[in-house]
């Protein structure tokens, strides 16, 4: 086991008197000092936009976001960084997308699974297609035998990871299957990027998604996949930077990737991402992986040991995110209960509302992993879950 809470200077605090256990972390990720302070580092002695100066702040900024670029690539086994473009985050990216494929979209059908968040709901039904759900089991494995495709299908948009069960979905067999009928695949990676390896070249999708804080990184920045299929799509965004040729007659683009990156980016957002890799990377992320696995089936065989407590979902491989409810006790109050004894943990439907219709319910408590969590905070979650029980009994 390795014990990383040193290196974020917010898990030092303490909350109402206790030591803060962080368990929110499929919503954002806190931070090490290592990427606080590539972006003060940044802003204090090397700030300047990008791509269009000549002068020695610009040419800076320039190459420190570009390094950027090519560590998400190599982090994603890209063929190249030009495939990946920077947004503002696994929402912004989906809905990039979306935009782009608007025209072939509108009055088809858009493949889900049942498990999915709304950003990968939502954007698809504003381009005015019909979005469809893979059917699932009791476990929420989504059976992509039952996959219905039809002429209508034109686009299968996958999340790797559930944000509210942890469970994993089989994304190879789907774009295998997809391949067979020549539909794209977008995947979103939003609860996956931190905790699985990712090679997109083995994965076979066409378009990935996620978000910089969710590993680490800041808020308002993620990183969008666009294979080289797709390369003259057209852009979601016009505007500076990501032309070739504008008259009053109309315009043309620049290629990937600033064709897809017009005005100006979240330039330390970025560079965090870059500097959150190094981090994983100097770390080890075998290690990482063992570690983050031994925490999460500990918390997992707790809870489903606990006689009052239901836990959701029971897929062939899970990781990140564990939902559960107690017996008559709402998910809100519990909440509550665990935060006044220092204990994060989220309440409600996740923004998956489908999932919990699905599921019976109207929400959960959720908690989620990162590498800095021990086995003494699932620990002190399940005397904290045990407090609340005592509370109502």
């Amino acid at each position: 086991m390795i014990n990383l809470a040193k290196d974020f200077p917010i898990l030092a605090q303490k909350v109402y008197g206790n030591r803060l256990v962080y368990l929110d972390n499929a919503a954002t990720a806190q931070k090490p000092n290592s990427v606080i302070e590539a972006m003060s580092d940044f802003y204090r002695t090397e700030y300047s936009n990008i791509h269009r100066g000549v002068h020695y702040l610009s040419e800076i900024s320039s190459e420190k976001y570009e390094e950027a670029r090519k560590k998400a690539s190599d982090l994603i086994g890209a063929r190249d960084p030009r495939e990946v473009t920077f947004t503002s985050g696994t929402t912004g990216s989906i809905n990039q997308v979306a935009r782009s494929l608007e025209p072939s979209l509108r009055g088809n059908e858009v493949l889900v699974t049942g498990v999915e968040h709304h950003s990968n709901i939502v954007p698809w039904q504003l381009a005015g297609a019909k979005v469809k759900a893979i059917p699932m089991d009791e476990d929420c494995n989504s059976l992509t035998g039952s996959m219905e495709i039809t002429d209508r299908t034109k686009l299968i948009a996958i999340t790797h990871v559930s944000n509210v069960l942890g469970s994993v979905n089989e994304i190879r067999e789907i774009t295998e299957i997809a391949k067979d009928h020549d539909i794209p695949v977008l995947v979103d990676a939003a609860q996956s990027i931190q905790h699985l390896p990712i090679d997109v070249k083995d994965i076979g999708c066409d378009f990935l998604a996620f978000s910089g804080h969710k590993m680490y990184a800041s808020t308002g920045v993620g990183v969008l996949y666009t294979s080289y299929r797709f390369n003259d799509i057209t852009p979601a965004i016009g505007g500076g930077g990501m032309i070739d040729k504008v008259t009053f007659e109309g315009s043309t683009y620049l290629p990937p990737p600033l064709r897809f990156e017009a005005g100006t980016p979240d330039i330390a957002g970025a560079i965090s991402i870059g500097a959150a890799i190094d981090y994983m990377q100097n770390i080890g992320m075998d290690k990482i992986r063992k570690h983050e696995h031994e925490v999460y089936s500990y918390a997992r065989d707790k809870l489903l040991e606990m006689d009052n407590v239901t836990v959701y979902g029971n897929a062939i491989q899970m990781c990140g995110a564990v939902s559960f409810n107690l017996e008559n006790i709402h998910h809100y109050d519990t909440g509550l209960i665990l935060d006044k004894m220092g204990i994060a943990v989220r309440t409600g439907h996740h923004c998956a509302q489908p999932l919990m219709r699905s599921l019976g319910i109207e929400g959960t408590v959720r908690a989620s992993f990162a590498l800095y969590n021990t086995k003494e905070d699932v620990d002190m979650l399940i005397e904290g879950i045990k407090k609340v029980e005592m509370m109502y009994s």
